[in-house]
């Protein structure tokens, strides 16, 4: 039996298994053997499944990707009337960590695989970020300097006029990615308690960058 005819409960077992171990140990010390037990079967019965590590290996890294794609494209869709920067980062993160309740593991496999040293995880990164920065929209409408996706959500309503919208994005990053690598470095990996903290940076990023008002628990996030 292939990997697809399996029921999702048993497919979902395996991925999670695989992120698990791959995000601990890395591509090249992981092994099918800890893979399957963390899966709760056979090794026998998971290369019936799989021909090999590379080819499992291959197949979650895809299903990552695509899925964290999806969830940036799904944020990215619900427009709505307050849709600034804020708005947006409060959608794409409830997308995004809405993909721990179903792969608890995804977001510390795709973090662990961007700094792995194996040269086989190296060209699938590479190729994969390539990916990632196509446009996945009709050519001419990019050529001619519209971008479907930001068009129509004035994303940097707002922003206070002493601070440029280059800056305002780098520190967004900045913060973003921060904060989720501190989480995934900690396995602190509750999409809830995730959701829960990040909301909190974006309050305080939209006091800083906006001069808002809302209110927010700001003392207490570290550092602050």
């Amino acid at each position: 039996m292939t990997f697809e005819k399996l029921e999702k409960e048993k497919q979902n077992k395996i991925i999670n298994a695989a992120c698990e171990i791959f995000a601990k140990h890395g591509y090249k010390k992981a092994s099918m053997k800890d893979i399957a037990e963390a899966a709760g079967i056979s090794k026998s019965v998971l290369f019936k499944y799989v021909s090999n590590k590379e080819n499992l290996y291959m197949k979650i890294f895809r299903l990552a990707s695509d899925s964290i794609i999806e969830a940036d494209e799904i944020s990215y869709a619900e427009e709505g009337s307050d849709s600034d920067m804020f708005s947006l980062m409060r959608r794409n993160a409830k997308t995004r960590l809405s993909l721990f309740k179903e792969y608890p593991w995804i977001y510390k496999f795709s973090y662990t695989a961007a700094f792995d040293n194996d040269c086989f995880v190296k060209e699938h990164v590479r190729m994969e970020l390539e990916n990632y920065r196509k446009p996945r929209f009709n050519t001419s409408e990019i050529k001619s300097g519209h971008n479907p996706i930001t068009d129509g959500i004035d994303v940097y309503k707002g922003l206070r006029a002493d601070i440029s919208p280059t800056i305002a994005k780098q520190l967004i990053l900045w913060v973003s990615q921060g904060y989720l690598e501190e989480k995934l470095f900690k396995d602190e990996i509750d999409p809830d308690e995730l959701e829960k903290g990040f909301e909190s940076w974006i309050d305080i990023l939209e006091i800083l960058l906006k001069g808002s008002n809302r209110s927010c628990d700001c003392k207490e996030q570290k550092g602050w």
